[in-house]
Parts: structure tokens; C-alpha cells; sequence
């Protein structure tokens, strides 16, 4: 199966679990184009950029579009606030062309985009940051985990 096939039935899923099988509930809730929604649904091309926008306009989390394994309930936002994400962190060469799926949540993802594509002293220099704000947090700034 084709990643447009599985972002076509996610939409399809989407739709129907949380708009009541109502492309016109989603088009009002979302700001979408009506035309592009059934588009997508049929045969119009699904790319990430676009299944991107649209978890971000229905608050789903990045990836879920992608994912035929995320559980619906997964895209609400959880008690503490914090919406989880399914995310892709690069790797920093095209060559090793590695990409690791991780929970994370914005600021998560971040740093660890940042991490990733570091150069070894910006790594170490991370993870000594890190290493003395767990330490110390009043050192950078009062931050306390």
C-alpha cells in the first residue's frame, strides 16, 4: 500500500469518526476547500506537505496522516496538555537516509532536529546543557523539569 492510500483512508477515517461521515463539518471546522477535500479522498495527489496541514488544522498529531497504526484516540490532547506527536527526526546525511519515529511533543522535537543534525561538538555542547541543567536548573535560567 502506497502512502497516498493510507493518508486517503485516514482522511476517510477522520471524516467519519470525528465529523459524522460529514465532509462539509470537516470543511467548517478545518477552513478546507471542499473540492480539495473529495479530491484528496479520490484521486488528487496526497503529499506530506498537505497531510501535514491538515493535522495541524484538525489537531492531530504530525504523522498520523502516515501512520495506519496510530489509534484515533491518540490525537487528543492529554491531561497535562500536551498533544503527542508521531514524528520523523532526520538524520544529518542524506546517505544514511535514517529516520527514527518517536513521541514527542514541539519543544521535544526541536531539540532533538537539533541534536540530529549537530555537528559532534554541537552534540557535546548539548548534552553538556543538558547534563548541567539537570544538575543545576537555576544555572540556565530557574528551568526545572
Amino acid at each position: 500500500m502506497q502512502i497516498q492510500d493510507i493518508r486517503r483512508q485516514r482522511l476517510s477515517q477522520l471524516i467519519r469518526e470525528r465529523y459524522d461521515n460529514s465532509q462539509a463539518k470537516m470543511v467548517e471546522d478545518t477552513g478546507e476547500n471542499q473540492g480539495e477535500i473529495s479530491g484528496l479522498l479520490r484521486t488528487k495527489s496526497f503529499g506530506e506537505k498537505k497531510a501535514r496541514k491538515l493535522e495541524t488544522k484538525a489537531g492531530l498529531p504530525v504523522g498520523w496522516m502516515d501512520s495506519p497504526d496510530m489509534p484515533y484516540h491518540m490525537a487528543s490532547t492529554s491531561d497535562a496538555g500536551v498533544r503527542p506527536a508521531l514524528v520523523s527526526i532526520p538524520t544529518k546525511t542524506a546517505a544514511k537516509a535514517n529516520v527514527s519515529l518517536v513521541w514527542a511533543d514541539e519543544d521535544e522535537l526541536k531539540l532533538l532536529t537539533a541534536y540530529r543534525l549537530a555537528t559532534e561538538l554541537g552534540k557535546s555542547s548539548i548534552m553538556t546543557t543538558a547534563e548541567v541543567a539537570e544538575k543545576n536548573p537555576s544555572l540556565l535560567g530557574g528551568y526545572q523539569s
